[in-house]
């Protein structure tokens, strides 16, 4: 009546963030990679699994600084537009540049280069250097 408002909806649900913060000097080694383990030493389920099974909706990914007290880079990645990019990239021609990296302790990541995304829907929300 006073508004112009006949309805209001309210959007209060949770939002699941990951986490992965890598060592330092691989931000050098890999500045557009990003990564995420594709198998456990112990044959539980992976980040990679719950993530493109719909589990998270964000990720912040960053690189140590040298002194291990900060970050020398790092990104919010919208896990939506990343599953988004997976699924599409069979039917619209984008390549997402990707590859495996095994480690001796039995666990194996997927990387991803962030500039073979699709431009929408965004999949860096934010970054810093």
């Amino acid at each position: 009546m006073r508004e112009a408002t006949d309805l209001l909806l309210f959007d209060a649900r949770d939002t699941r963030i990951a986490a992965r913060v890598r060592r330092h000097g691989y931000a050098d080694r890999y500045p557009h990679q990003f990564t995420i383990r594709a198998e456990s030493a112990y044959g539980g389920e992976t980040e990679l699994s719950k993530i493109v099974n719909g589990k998270g909706d964000w990720m912040f990914y960053g690189h140590a600084n040298a002194a291990g007290t900060g970050l020398d880079a790092w990104w919010l990645l919208d896990l939506n537009a990343f599953r988004a990019g997976l699924i599409r990239q069979a039917t619209n021609g984008c390549r997402i540049l990707s590859g495996d990296k095994r480690n001796a302790d039995g666990t194996a990541f997927k990387w991803f280069d962030i500039r073979s995304f699709p431009k929408e829907p965004k999949l860096v929300l934010a970054q810093g250097r």
